[in-house]
Formats: C-alpha cells, structure tokens, sequence
C-alpha cells in the first residue's frame, strides 16, 4: 500500500469512527467513563506502578477523568501531557490538581507546569486512539505526537490504550514505524495485545 493511500484510508477511518463516538448517549459515556476506573485499578501493571502518564480526555473521548482522579487518590505520581506543537512533541508533567489544568494546544487541558517526567521514567502510559485492534496497532489523530512519545519509553513501560470497546477494529491502517500498545482498555474488558 503507498503512503498516499494509506493516508487516504486512515482519514475515512478517523471520520467514521469520529462519527461513531458522536452517537454515544451521555448516560452511556459516563457509565463507561466508571468503568475504566473499576477495571484499570485490579490491574497487577497499574498496582506496580509508580509513575503513570495519561491523558485528559476531550470531546467525544471516552472521559478519563474519573480514571485521572482514581489514580490521584491511589497516591501514583500523574503525570499529563503538554503539546508543543512548533516541535510537533509532547512531554509530560506533575498534576496533583486537576482543577489547576488549563486549556493548552487543540484546546486539550493540560497542566501549567509542574515537573516534567523523562519518558524512560514511565511505568505506565494511557494512550488516547480513534482505533486500535487486537496487535495493539492504534489510529491517531493524524499529528504523529504519540507515535513519535512511544518509541522513547523504556521497554518494561506497559502502554495502555484507552477507547470505547466499538473502537477495537480488525485491522487498523498502519505503517511499519507504527508502535503499538500492550493491551486496550475499554468500558467492557481489556484487550491484550
């Protein structure tokens, strides 16, 4: 497959699945939204964790925050990203407050400051995805942030990807260069990859 039809067939698929997300009820999303919580913390990779980098959810995302405080109140170091899109990359930094997050690049919230997180120091990562399927390979947002993040982090870092189960695909378009995820958590199980 060449670059430009890949391309082609990654954006029908953003679009598609974008439109999917818009369709789920609020009463569904916030019950789904609970759940991630309730399954993520029985997790042995989420108990032996010190350092977890996430995500705060925005739009039609399945919502993380009650993940984000679920892992605030275990007494886990949160760290979330910041974008600097000049540079096209993401780093990571200390939230201890998610009241204190702001609106930062695509209007995504984000922390002030705080200190920032090497990503070799990542125990465990939540990665956002419009799909991802059962090797673990995950369509983004078409920016490259997190495809360029991922191959930084040292290998024992576990890479969660976090979405709605209607978002696990047979087959999702990749390229070669594409990382993927050690398992997916949804609103009704975790997929490992």
């Amino acid at each position: 497959m060449t670059d430009n039809s890949l391309e082609k067939l990654k954006t029908i698929f953003r679009r598609n699945l974008k439109e999917q997300r818009e369709q789920v009820s609020p009463q569904a999303a916030q019950e789904a939204s609970e759940s991630l919580w309730v399954q993520l913390k029985e997790q042995t990779y989420f108990q032996k964790a010190k350092r977890i980098a996430a995500f705060a959810s925005t739009g039609t995302e399945i919502n993380t925050f009650p993940l984000l405080e679920g892992i605030l109140k275990s007494n886990k170091e949160l760290y979330l990203p910041k974008i600097d899109p000049a540079q096209v990359l993401i780093e990571f930094h200390a939230v201890k407050d998610l009241k204190k997050l702001v609106p930062g690049t695509y209007n995504i919230l984000e922390p002030p400051g705080g200190a920032l997180l090497p990503p070799e120091q990542i125990d465990l990562i939540l990665v956002p995805g419009l799909a991802f399927d059962s090797r673990g390979h995950r369509l983004g947002y078409g920016q490259g942030y997190y495809d360029r993040f991922l191959t930084m982090l040292h290998r024992r870092c576990f890479a969660l990807g976090v979405a709605y189960a209607f978002q696990i695909i047979d087959k999702t378009p990749n390229a070669e260069h594409d990382i993927p995820v050690n398992a997916v958590l949804t609103e009704k199980y975790i997929l490992l990859c």
